[in-house]
């Protein structure tokens, strides 16, 4: 059975894709060509510093209602829950819209 390995953005690497990785690092790899790419863009651009996470446990019957919403809204699950901690916390207002 061929082995594969799953990349951390969640792409599958055959064993085939692992062998051409392999020879391409073997012949030496240019990084002349290589160009780091932007991270993800700060929630507060006022600071520059990393935002702490939360992590929750929700039941899949609540986990699989708030994603089709957040789906048909056109909004990621992060953006509804900062929303929501957002207006528990008493700052800004409900956002109206995609």
């Amino acid at each position: 059975m061929p082995r594969t390995v799953k990349t951390r953005s969640g792409r599958i690497l055959s064993e085939d894709d692992i062998d051409r990785l392999a020879t391409s690092l073997e012949q030496g790899l240019d990084l002349s060509a290589w160009k780091p790419r932007r991270g993800r863009p700060a929630l507060d651009p006022a600071h520059d510093a990393h935002a702490p996470r939360i992590a929750v446990r929700v039941p899949s019957d609540v986990h699989r209602r708030v994603v089709a919403r957040a789906t048909r809204e056109g909004r990621s699950i992060s953006e509804v829950v900062r929303d929501l901690l957002e207006r528990y916390a008493g700052g800004a207002t409900e956002r109206k819209g995609p």
